[in-house]
C-alpha cells in the first residue's frame, strides 16, 4: 500500500514538474494569432488581440486591450465590444499535445455598444453566422478549420466585472443610453440552447444598492431579444431611486428618491413577460417632501413587449397602514402612456392619502395632517397626464392640523361624484372654532382644454384669525403675512371657462364681496409709518424701517370682479393717524394700485414740526384742523409695494379747496376710483345752484401747480 502510494505520488510529481516546465518554456504569444482567428471564427466579426501572458492556475491566457468590431452595416465607427482585459481558460490536457481549446472567458471592465437600425435588426443578430471576412491576409492562424463548416458558437463559461451596455434604437428614434456597473455570468452557452445567466447592476451610493437577475436564458433570439425566454427571479436589495432614475435614464422618476427592496418572478417567452412579487418602498421623498411611511406592493403584472401593453392583474398598494387595490391596463405605445385602471379602497385612513397627494402639489398643504377616513371607487382612463376619471370618492370625519393652524379645521362629510364630464362635490362645511366655512364646487369638461368652473364660498360674521385658518388648511398660500383679530364677511364664487385647473386661472373667474372689520391687525413685509416719514420728510436718522405694521383698526367693503379687488372706503388706524385708501389689487399678478391719504393726528403732526417740516411744500398738505396730510400712491407687489408721493391729488386738493380730515380721510380720494374704473370727476360749481360740469383732470392739475396770470386791466381814462 505505501509503495503504491509513492508511485501515484511520483508521478503527480513527475506531472506537475512536466507542466510547470511546459508553463515556464511556452511564448504564450505564439497563440495570439490563432485565438484571435478563432474568436473571428466564432464572432465573424474582426479581433484584435493586445499584449498577452499566461497563468497556471487554472490555466489561462491574460489578454490586454480586446477590440470586437461592429458590423460593417451598422457604420463600424466604433467596437462593438472593448474590453481593457481579457483572461481566456483552456483545456490543459489538448494545451500540452498542442491543440487550443477555450473553455470560459472573463472581461474586466468591458464596453458593448447594442444597435437596433431602422428596419428593427440588432448589431448583434450577425455575431457567428458566419466566416469572418476580415481576418489578417496572409496570416495562416487566421484561416478556418478545414471541413468547410463553421462551428457553432459554444462557451463553458462569460463572466463580465464592471461592464457597460450602451442601447441606441435608431427605429424608434432613441438617443443613445448608457448602463454602467454591470456584472455578468452566463454558463453553458451554445446557439440554439438555453443557458443559465447571473446579472447585477452595482448602484453608486451608500449601502447595499445592487439590482440582481437569476435563471434561465434562451435561446436567444438575434432578431428580437425581448422575445428571448426566460424564467427566474429579480431582486433590489436597498436600489436608491435617484441612482436608479440615473442608471434607467427614466423621467417618471425625476424629483424622487427613497430606497427600493422587493423579489419578483419573472417568466418570459415570445415577448410576452409576467411577473408576481413584493416591493417596498422606505425613506420616501417626493418633490422635496418626506413620506415618513413605507409603501408596500404586492402585484401580478403581465407585459406585452411587442404591444407594450402591460396588464394589471392585481396589485396592492399600502401607504403605511393604508391599503388599496389597483387593476387594468396601461398601453406604454402611445406618449403618454393611456391609462385603463380601477382603484378601490373601503373606509380608510386618509391620512396617508393626503401625504402623498400633498407632495404632489394635489388637495392640501405640505404642512398638514389630515385625519379621519375615506373609501374610493375610480375608473381612470385616458392619456396618463390628462386622464378621465369616474366614480366617487368620499371622506367623514376628516381633522386637519398642522404647521400654521392655530387649532384643528374639522370637515364632517364631503363627497365627489365624478363622471367622464364632471366632478362635483356636496354642499359642505369646514369648522374651525366658532367659524364655519360653507363650500361647493362644479368642474365640467375636466379632461379638455377649457373646463368650467362653477364654485362658490360662504362664510357669514366669520371670525377673522379662524377664517385664515380654515383657507391655509385647504392649501391657500401667502397668508402669512397678516395676522389679527375682528370678524369677516365673505361671499365669493369663481365660474367660468379656464384655461386650466390652475389657481391663477380660477383667481381670474373670482368674483364676490369681502366685509372687513379687523382690529389690532398686524401686516408683515411693509412699514408704512417708516413710507410715510419718509415722503413727508420728517424720517428720523434713528427711525428703522420695521418691516411690519401694526393697525388698531382696519375697516371696509373690498368688491372682487374677474379676480380683481377693489375699494373705496378702506380705513386702517396707526398710532400715527388714520389711512383711507381706494384702488385696486390684482389677486392673480399680486400688483397694487392704490391711493391713500394719510391724515396724521394733531399730536402727531405737531411732534413732527408742524407746518415747518421739510419737504412740506412739495409732499404735505395741512387741513384747517391742523393735521397734515400726505397723499401717497402704492403701487408694485403685495411681496414688495412702493411708495410715492401722489402730486396729481395734491394739485386737485389745492384747487378745490377740499382736505380730508382724520375722521374721514378718504375724502378727496373717492373720484380717483371712478377715473380707475372709467368714470369721470366733476367740476366744484362756481356758483349756487351752478350745475357741475365735466372736469377736465390735466386742466385741474395745471392750475392747481401753476398760478393764472392776470389779465392785463385797460388803462384809466
Amino acid at each position: 500500500m505505501r509503495k503504491l502510494g509513492l508511485i501515484l505520488g511520483i508521478v503527480v510529481a513527475i506531472i506537475v514538474l512536466a507542466v510547470v516546465a511546459v508553463w515556464g518554456l511556452l511564448d504564450v504569444n505564439r497563440y495570439r494569432g490563432r485565438i484571435q482567428a478563432e474568436l473571428q471564427e466564432r464572432s465573424g466579426r474582426e479581433v484584435t488581440l493586445g499584449d498577452m501572458s499566461l497563468g497556471l492556475l487554472p490555466p489561462r491566457f491574460h489578454v490586454e486591450n480586446l477590440w470586437i468590431s461592429e458590423d460593417p452595416k451598422f457604420g463600424g465607427h466604433q467596437p462593438f465590444v472593448h474590453a481593457q482585459r481579457l483572461d481566456v481558460s483552456v483545456h490543459l490536457l489538448p494545451l500540452l499535445s498542442g491543440n487550443l481549446e477555450m473553455d470560459s472567458l472573463d472581461l474586466q471592465q468591458p464596453q458593448v455598444e447594442l444597435v437596433k437600425n431602422g428596419q428593427g435588426v440588432w448589431n448583434f443578430a450577425s455575431l457567428g453566422s458566419g466566416r469572418s471576412q476580415i481576418a489578417s491576409p496572409g496570416s495562416a492562424s487566421a484561416q478556418p478549420p478545414s471541413g468547410g463548416s463553421t462551428p457553432s458558437f459554444t462557451l463553458g463559461q462569460l463572466v463580465v466585472h464592471g461592464g457597460l451596455v450602451a442601447i441606441t434604437d435608431v427605429q424608434k428614434g432613441e438617443a443613445r443610453t448608457v448602463y454602467d456597473h454591470i456584472d455578468l455570468t452566463l454558463r453553458n452557452y451554445a446557439s440554439g440552447k438555453p443557458f443559465s445567466i447571473e446579472a447585477a447592476v452595482h448602484l453608486p451610493g451608500k449601502g447595499v444598492q445592487e439590482m440582481k437577475l437569476e435563471g434561465e436564458m434562451g435561446p436567444l433570439s438575434e432578431s428580437d431579444p425581448a422575445a428571448t425566454p426566460f424564467r427566474g427571479t429579480l431582486s433590489l436589495k436597498e436600489v436608491g431611486i435617484a441612482g436608479l432614475q440615473k442608471f434607467l435614464n427614466a423621467g417618471a422618476l425625476a424629483n424622487t428618491d427613497g430606497i427600493l427592496s422587493g423579489t419578483a418572478k419573472l417568466d418570459s417567452a415570445s415577448g410576452k413577460i409576467s411577473a408576481a412579487g413584493d416591493l417596498k418602498a422606505e425613506k420616501m421623498r417626493i418633490h422635496s417632501q418626506d413620506i415618513d411611511y413605507p409603501i408596500l406592493a404586492n402585484y401580478e403584472i403581465a407585459d406585452d413587449l411587442t404591444g407594450d401593453l402591460i396588464s394589471v392583474s392585481r396589485a396592492t398598494v399600502q401607504l403605511g397602514p393604508t391599503p388599496f387595490s389597483i387593476s387594468g391596463t396601461v398601453n406604454t405605445r402611445p406618449t403618454p402612456a393611456h391609462l385603463d385602471l380601477r382603484l378601490k379602497a373601503s373606509n380608510v385612513s386618509i391620512t396617508e392619502v393626503a401625504r402623498l397627494a400633498s407632495s404632489f402639489g394635489a388637495a392640501f398643504s405640505p404642512d398638514t395632517t389630515v385625519n379621519g377616513r375615506t373609501s374610493a371607487d375610480l375608473r381612470v382612463q385616458g392619456p396618463a397626464n390628462n386622464p378621465i376619471v369616474t366614480g366617487t370618492i368620499s371622506g367623514q370625519g376628516l381633522v386637519i392640523t398642522g404647521k400654521g393652524i392655530p387649532q384643528p379645521v374639522e370637515v364632517r362629510s364631503v363627497n365627489l361624484n365624478l363622471t367622464p364630464t364632471e366632478i362635483r362635490s356636496n354642499s359642505f362645511d369646514a369648522t374651525s372654532g366658532k367659524t364655519t366655512v360653507a363650500v361647493r364646487f362644479n368642474l365640467q369638461n375636466y379632461a379638455s382644454k377649457s373646463p368650467t368652473l362653477d364654485a362658490a364660498l360662504r362664510a357669514p360674521g366669520a371670525t377673522f384669525p379662524e377664517f385664515l385658518t380654515i383657507l391655509k388648511a385647504c392649501g391657500v398660500s401667502g397668508l402669512d403675512k397678516i395676522s389679527g383679530s375682528g370678524t369677516i364677511d365673505a361671499d365669493l364664487q369663481a365660474s367660468g371657462p379656464l384655461g386650466s385647473v390652475a389657481s391663477t386661472e380660477i383667481l381670474k373667474k373670482l368674483n364676490g364681496s369681502l366685509h372687513l372689520n379687523f382690529t389690532t391687525v398686524r401686516v408683515a413685509g411693509t412699514d408704512i409709518g417708516y413710507e410715510l416719514a419718509s415722503i413727508g420728510g420728517f424720517l428720523k436718522s434713528s427711525q428703522k424701517d420695521q418691516g411690519a405694521t401694526s393697525i388698531s383698526r382696519l375697516t371696509g367693503n373690498i368688491q372682487i370682479k374677474d379676480g380683481i379687488a377693489l375699494t373705496n372706503d378702506l380705513q386702517a388706524l396707526l398710532d400715527m393717524g388714520n389711512i383711507g385708501a381706494t384702488g385696486t389689487a390684482n389677486l392673480v399678478t399680486q400688483t397694487l394700485d392704490l391711493r391713500m391719504n394719510a391724515v396724521l393726528s394733531k399730536v402727531f403732526s405737531q411732534s413732527v414740526g408742524g407746518t415747518g417740516i421739510s419737504g412740506y411744500m412739495n409732499t404735505v398738505l395741512a387741513n384747517n384742523l391742523g393735521e397734515l396730510v400726505i397723499p401717497a400712491i402704492v403701487t408694485g407687489t403685495f411681496q414688495n409695494p412702493k411708495y410715492s408721493p401722489d402730486l396729481k391729488r395734491m394739485a386737485e386738493m389745492r384747487l378745490k379747496g377740499l382736505f380730508p380730515s382724520s375722521d374721514n380721510p378718504s375724502a378727496g380720494i373717492s373720484g380717483v376710483l371712478g377715473e380707475l374704473l372709467g368714470g369721470k370727476g366733476v367740476k366744484q360749481p362756481s356758483q349756487p345752484g351752478q350745475k357741475p360740469a365735466p372736469a377736465d383732470t390735466l386742466d385741474q392739475l395745471l392750475r392747481g401747480m401753476i398760478p393764472e396770470k392776470k389779465k392785463p386791466q385797460p388803462p384809466p381814462k
